[in-house]
């Protein structure tokens, strides 16, 4: 019995069809992270203000409101190590 899927040539990837250039990083998501956090900050502050139960969303919410700034300082200390906070 002979395979059932079988690859066409003509359909299999040439390698200059690759790209072969890799974008150093992820900066350009930094501006959608920026948007998320801020979004993020008004829904934690108006749960906050109208004494509202946290649900799924809001808890989401914080935790992006203290996670992608501890991320952005987490790579800025990959990119250049020399700029560490000292204690």
């Amino acid at each position: 019995m002979g395979s059932i899927i079988r690859i066409a040539r003509h359909r299999s990837i040439a390698r200059r069809d690759l790209p072969l250039e890799l974008a150093a990083g992820d900066s350009d998501l930094w501006p959608i992270a920026a948007l998320l956090w801020v979004a993020s900050v008004a829904l934690v502050t108006l749960t906050l203000a109208h004494h509202r139960a946290f649900d799924v969303e809001p808890t989401l919410a914080l935790l992006c409101v203290a996670a992608l700034p501890a991320a952005f300082v987490r790579s800025r200390r990959h990119r250049n190590p020399s700029h560490t906070v000292s204690q």
